[in-house]
């Protein structure tokens, strides 16, 4: 029973692993990475608080029911008044004395208790805020705009750190494979110390040095599989896909040769974050537009038809209308101009912003591209490297087996082939990211073929 469990486990396990290259893992990674979603959220919200000004501009309509019993004198006459069924003796008329004018009119007084129901529409609308209204409705497209950019920008950043997370999966893979080969290399030099030793040919110490090497690269094959996986689990984070068990070749960004002042063109027209630098500059203009409507005057109407009486009706008889036009203007307010001035400091100082971002992308281009240069050469030098150290222990075999040298110098040149390699790995890697840095800068998509300029000097 506990063989067919384990069986079913094995065989979904293997149903569900799945090996990606980078254009898979990023496309994962936009469709169901959080904080993408979560943008998307506030590009929604932006929408509604458009409509949000477009409804105020189109005023409020609004239904109220007042109901109250009282026995207060001013507001049982006015109920009365306000249903049309005040009389005379309201005014206390039967007890009205020409010769004593000073007699108090107890009806009106000190009336009975009443019931009064209000009810009523109401419609209140702006009719003119100083250009307030549109000046907002202006600046939440703005912020609109500033979160679509803002999602983009944050797709280029995601795109950067999964590349990274990609590669170093790459390369724990590749250090996975370096030290599997020295394992092979090392197995036949403990192979081949044994069979000497046997032979008379060299001591027992010649063994025991190989078989301490071995298990020292033993332990280095261990730390690598506990890498690649570490950044297999990353991958898996960013991606939200648990399936991922491996992963393709290196990814390297795919360029095209132009001169640096191509280049710079390019990422400031491409750059996000230029982008949603020249968006605030626009809100900050349009703040100043705001500013404005405090000095012009405002115009509202308030609408209002209802029907009142002692108890709840519709009669025409009791109904009553009220249409109010009311204009506001403010003669004087020194705050006005505190808020003008400040708002128009405001502009200024994004505008320098703007040319100070300008700045910092050119430093940061050109910073990118001396680091790519530097990794070029770093990686061509591993390189050759590498071919003379594959000689050298190629060498060194050969010595070792006419006894010209001893096992520690040949365990030392195994080392050294093994260190080139891997700092061989080490170096492809540093490129991919130096590549993939001048892609980011640049405001490009990581999924475009040709997406980085290279500079030609």
């Amino acid at each position: 029973m506990m063989h067919k469990i384990y069986l079913s486990l094995l065989l979904t396990s293997f149903t569900y692993a799945q090996t990606v290259n980078f254009e898979q893992a990023l496309n994962f990674t936009f469709k169901n990475n959080k904080d993408l979603k979560k943008q998307k959220l506030d590009i929604e919200v932006a929408n509604l608080n458009i409509e949000k000004v477009n409804s105020i501009s189109y005023g409020k309509l609004s239904f109220e029911e007042q109901i109250n019993r009282t026995n207060h004198a001013g507001y049982v006459f006015n109920s009365k008044l306000s249903s049309r069924e005040a009389s005379f003796n309201d005014f206390g008329a039967s007890e009205f004395d020409p010769n004593n004018l000073g007699v108090i009119a107890e009806d009106l007084n000190n009336p009975e208790d009443r019931n009064n129901f209000n009810t009523k529409l109401n419609y209140d609308i702006p009719l003119f805020t100083g250009f307030k209204l549109s000046n907002q409705k202006e600046i939440l497209k703005l912020q609109k705009k500033a979160n679509e950019v803002k999602y983009n920008l944050d797709k280029r950043q995601l795109s950067y750190e999964v590349l990274k997370a990609y590669n170093q999966a790459v390369l724990a893979k590749e250090f996975i494979k370096t030290t599997k080969k020295a394992k092979e290399s090392i197995a036949f030099i403990v192979k081949s110390a044994n069979a000497f030793y046997k032979e008379g040919l060299v001591t027992k110490i010649d063994v025991k040095q190989a078989q301490v090497h071995e298990l020292n690269i033993n332990t280095k094959n261990l730390e690598s599989e506990n890498k690649f996986q570490l950044a297999l689990a990353y991958l898996k984070f960013l991606t939200s896909k648990n399936e991922i068990n491996d992963v393709e070749k290196l990814k390297y960004i795919k360029i095209k040769y132009s001169n640096f002042n191509v280049l710079y063109e390019n990422a400031l027209k491409n750059a996000d974050e230029l982008r949603m630098q020249d968006i605030n500059i626009k809100a900050k203009k349009k703040n100043i537009e705001i500013s404005k409507a405090e000095y012009y005057p405002t115009v509202y109407s308030h609408l209002e038809y209802g029907f009142n009486d002692d108890k709840l009706t519709l009669d025409s008889k009791k109904d009553y209308y009220n249409a109010v036009l009311g204009l506001k203007y403010t003669i004087f307010d020194n705050t006005r101009d505190v808020d003008m001035q400040k708002s128009q400091i405001q502009y200024k100082k994004s505008l320098f912003d703007y040319e100070k971002l300008k700045d910092a992308i050119k430093l940061q281009l050109q910073k990118a591209l001396l680091d790519l240069e530097i990794k070029e050469k770093i990686l061509k030098e591993r390189e050759e490297t590498l071919v003379l150290a594959n000689d050298i222990y190629k060498q060194s075999q050969l010595m070792y087996k006419n006894h010209l040298i001893a096992m520690t110098d040949l365990l030392q040149q195994e080392a050294n082939l093994r260190n080139t390699k891997t700092q061989l790995i080490a170096a492809k890697y540093e490129k991919s990211l130096a590549l993939a840095k001048i892609n980011l800068i640049s405001g490009n998509s990581f999924l475009s073929n040709n997406t980085i300029l290279k500079v030609i000097k």
